[in-house]
């Protein structure tokens, strides 16, 4: 009986050792991406988001801060969630594509070899040269008349694109937020200009009508070339209307 007992689990364990050979394979593998954006098949587990302004010139130490804020978003983004860099210019462009749309496949316990070596390795190329490609786009501004700051938000934010089935959501803005557009601006004394409850009303609108809530909101405030004073009024003026739209919101000079 011994006998065909051991002979019983010899053959029990050569199979779990066959199926585990066969399996190994599938397991190295990792989950199905999308072979361009490196996402997951079933969709990208959290999302940030870097839209920036490029209506107004910046300053070389600005555009040295701004290299290091994107660099570190990049460097510190969890496995699975997407990373996207969108840019916008005086002349509002509804549907604008990204400079940048990738998630980060991540490492894996079996990092050295398989699949997963490979995403993780395409990500570093993917991210790494079309992020400095990108880097050196967004901190070379040109100037222009009109900065559609509201519109742009309200654009990249309705997108399903920028939808994830999972996980938070954060939009980081970088822009000098001297917003200036047919619906509000702060330049000129026309009616309207500079007026705080019409800002709030905007704000309140689009974050509505594009979801645009749902998004944790981070705002770098670039000085350009504008004096700190209409600086400060424009932090001050849009810092009420997220309150009073009871938007939350973390506010930085970058």
């Amino acid at each position: 009986m011994k006998s065909e007992s051991w002979a019983i689990v010899a053959s029990i364990l050569a199979g779990v050792a066959l199926v585990g050979f066969f399996a190994a394979p599938s397991l190295l593998k990792g989950p199905p991406r999308d072979p361009d954006s490196l996402c997951l098949k079933t969709g990208a587990i959290g999302h940030t988001l870097v839209l920036v302004d490029k209506s107004d010139p910046w300053s070389e130490v600005q555009s040295g801060r701004l290299k290091r804020l994107v660099k570190q978003i990049g460097e510190t983004l969890p496995a699975d969630r997407m990373l996207s860099i969108y840019v916008f210019k005086d002349v509002f462009e509804p549907g604008f594509p990204p400079l940048l749309s990738l998630c980060n496949p991540g490492r894996t316990a079996s990092e050295l070899i398989g699949n997963p070596r490979r995403d993780y390795l395409r990500w570093v190329e993917k991210f790494g040269r079309p992020l400095d490609e990108a880097l050196s786009v967004l901190t070379q501004p040109a100037k222009g008349n009109l900065s559609p700051i509201v519109e742009a938000v309200g654009d990249v934010a309705s997108r399903p694109e920028t939808r994830v089935r999972e996980g938070d959501k954060a939009l980081v803005l970088v822009s000098d937020m001297l917003q200036n557009s047919g619906q509000f601006t702060f330049f000129g004394s026309a009616p309207g200009a500079r007026d705080g409850e019409r800002l709030k009303r905007l704000v309140g609108k689009v974050w509505q009508d594009s979801d645009a809530r749902s998004w944790q909101l981070q705002v770098h405030q670039v000085q350009g070339v504008y004096e700190p004073q209409r600086l400060e009024q424009a932090s001050t003026l849009w810092q009420q209307a997220l309150r009073g739209s009871g938007i939350p919101f973390v506010w930085e000079r970058l």
